[in-house]
């Protein structure tokens, strides 16, 4: 398969919106501010996503213990069985979240809201 002249104008031009895409949209991934932890629906913690710590909170199962290092978190200990919300690893962008539904804690990182749209439905 050779390319011609033409063929090889249309990929560079191709590139080009998409990368001027990229610049005037961006990635889309904003950098959290807040860790939000909530069990069953209610908030029962709030920390600045840059200070580091770790943080045990009850669920309906036991204890859950939710780590803040680096300006990323993570679940770390989770008292269900197929600990799914400890191999989803470490969450940092804002909007993004870590869940354990057997004992109903969600880790949620807060920040800027994301710009632009994110879906049309019509």
């Amino acid at each position: 398969m050779s390319f011609n002249r033409g063929d090889k104008i249309l990929l560079v031009l191709l590139v080009l919106f998409n990368a001027g895409l990229f610049y005037y949209f961006g990635t889309g991934f904003n950098k959290g501010d807040w860790v939000v932890i909530q069990v069953a629906e209610k908030q029962v913690a709030r920390f600045p996503l840059m200070s580091d710590r770790v943080i045990q909170v009850q669920g309906p199962l036991g204890a859950t213990e939710v780590e803040i290092s680096q300006g990323r978190a993570r679940i770390v200990r989770s008292p269900c069985k197929l600990k799914v919300c400890i191999k989803s690893g470490y969450i940092r962008y804002a909007d993004r979240l870590s869940a354990c539904l057997p004992n109903k804690v969600v880790v949620r990182i807060e920040g800027a809201s994301q710009r632009g749209l994110d879906a049309v439905v019509g």
